[in-house]
């Protein structure tokens, strides 16, 4: 069901269509066949334009990268409010295990004046959120809460349905210094940092573990470390992504 908030933070019924079909798929993926989840994505990736091409899209399914560790920025449903409302925990991490838990949506960022249509190119230097397919969460940080281990700023869940600035995140090309080449479009497979629009700080990750397996996310520094370098995999099939886990 569409709500209020979904049109007033600039979402649409076309891009809930899509995210109901994403989950209802990658939920039961081991119940459904290669050609559905085939069908699902080429449906995702061109309901708003019929060229495959690199360019990243409002609409794009992605996974993104962190270059250092080549592990994706991940996470799953909250267990509770109550673990929402005291921060990150395990909520959003980076994993090395491809699965639709890695998998976003690339969104126009709230607040803007100028609306944008699926299947529009992002230009570099544009706010964007990215909304996760099987929670529909968007991610999320601010200074009230730090993260588990490094007592870094928080990267959590946002609110399915109602969206604030929080969950802003301008996406520019990785930089060493000040200087950033904005000009151009986000391709697949660019060197980027997301900077929180609230805070100033880079969405960032590090060898700190959070578990065996999960390596803990924040948002750290001015984006010029190469542990705040990612880059975006333009998903344009579902089960190849799941299938080829490095």
């Amino acid at each position: 069901m569409v709500t209020i908030e979904d049109y007033e933070d600039g979402a649409n019924p076309e891009t809930q269509q899509i995210l109901d079909h994403l989950i209802t798929t990658t939920q039961g993926s081991s119940l459904h066949t290669e050609n559905d989840l085939q069908s699902l994505t080429q449906n995702a990736l061109n309901s708003s334009n019929s060229i495959i091409d690199e360019h990243l899209r409002f609409g794009s399914c992605i996974a993104l990268q962190h270059s250092t560790t080549l592990k994706y920025l991940s996470s799953k449903l909250p267990i509770s409010n109550e673990t929402l409302n005291n921060g990150n925990k395990d909520q959003v991490f980076a994993a090395r295990r491809k699965s639709e838990n890695e998998l976003w949506m690339v969104l126009q960022g709230y607040g803007e004046r100028r609306r944008l249509k699926m299947g529009e190119i992002v230009p570099f230097n544009t706010q964007i959120r990215l909304k996760h397919i099987i929670s529909r969460r968007y991610l999320r940080s601010h200074p009230d809460y730090s993260a588990p281990i490094s007592d870094q700023q928080d990267v959590c869940h946002g609110d399915e349905h109602i969206s604030d600035l929080n969950d802003n995140w301008l996406v520019q090309r990785h930089s060493y210094s000040n200087y950033y080449d904005n000009s151009g479009y986000w391709l697949a497979g660019d060197a980027i940092t997301l900077r929180h629009i609230q805070t100033g700080a880079t969405l960032h990750s590090h060898n700190i573990m959070l578990d065996d397996d999960n390596q803990e996310v924040t948002c750290y520094g001015p984006g010029h470390e190469e542990n705040d370098k990612w880059r975006a995999e333009r998903i344009e099939n579902i089960s190849d992504f799941i299938r080829n886990a490095s």
